[in-house]
């Protein structure tokens, strides 16, 4: 869980980082994971920091650094887990390998992208600017638009708006030309649907592999409703599991 209200930018970002280099340097395989595979997701504010993580990596740009959790931190997140978690799991987004099979705490690893990016109506742009899907969707039943002014403010508290790591909606092309390959889901009713067509629109425009996918009628953040047999979620699901596959098989 990354740091939430009162908590205000940058630390729920700082956090996300930490912990992403730490599993890029084999802390991952305490967690049953490969370091070098790992896929990235996030929905909603989650996608803003899944992306402002790239945006981080790229800018900062130091080959070799390295954040290592201590041997006590590790076994807190280990002991967090559920048994069942070296198991299969689908709702995972890296590969899993055999017990033992990690290597050792010390060793460093340059630091790398991840292996790409998931996204679902993500939070790009923080600014408040009156774009068409805002409007449309200023009553959106999960994001009304009292609620986007509200979580921008909050969590910003001062920043300036088109820090590209606060709003990678503002990342320069150089930045973004650095990305991996990136899927991003929305929903015709997303307000955020404008900035997600932009987004993938300017990757695209780098060279990125980016794809973006539309859904019809359904709220902000609706990943979830594949649990509620919400038809078009769960056709959403799948193409996540289909993207998945490939991305790891590649």
């Amino acid at each position: 869980e990354y740091a939430l209200f009162p908590h205000r930018f940058p630390d729920a970002i700082d956090e996300v980082v930490r912990i992403y280099r730490a599993l890029r340097c084999g802390q991952a395989t305490l967690l049953g994971f490969q370091p070098d595979r790992i896929v990235v997701s996030g929905e909603s504010v989650g996608g803003n920091l899944a992306a402002a993580l790239c945006v981080t990596l790229i800018s900062d740009n130091e080959e070799g650094h390295c954040v290592e959790l201590t041997t006590h931190e590790s076994a807190e997140m280990v002991n967090d887990l559920d048994d069942t978690f070296y198991g299969e799991n689908e709702e995972t987004n890296a590969l899993m390998i055999p017990a033992g099979e990690f290597r050792s705490e010390s060793r460093r690893m340059g630091l790398e992208l991840p292996d790409a990016l998931m996204l679902c109506c993500p939070a790009l742009n923080l600014s408040l600017d009156p774009t068409p899907s805002r409007i449309d969707g200023a009553n959106d039943p999960v994001l009304p638009s009292a609620l986007i002014e509200t979580i921008s403010t909050s969590y910003l508290g001062g920043s300036p708006i088109a820090n590209p790591v606060a709003s990678p909606y503002f990342a320069s092309d150089d930045a973004l030309r650095g990305f991996p390959p990136t899927l991003i889901f929305t929903s015709s009713e997303d307000p955020f649907l404008d900035d997600s067509v932009a987004f993938n629109g300017r990757l695209r425009s780098v060279g990125v592999k980016s794809s973006l996918r539309a859904v019809h009628d359904l709220p902000h953040a609706f990943w979830a409703l594949a649990t509620a047999g919400i038809p078009e979620a769960r056709q959403v699901q799948t193409e996540c599991q289909h993207w998945l596959a490939k991305i790891f098989a590649s």
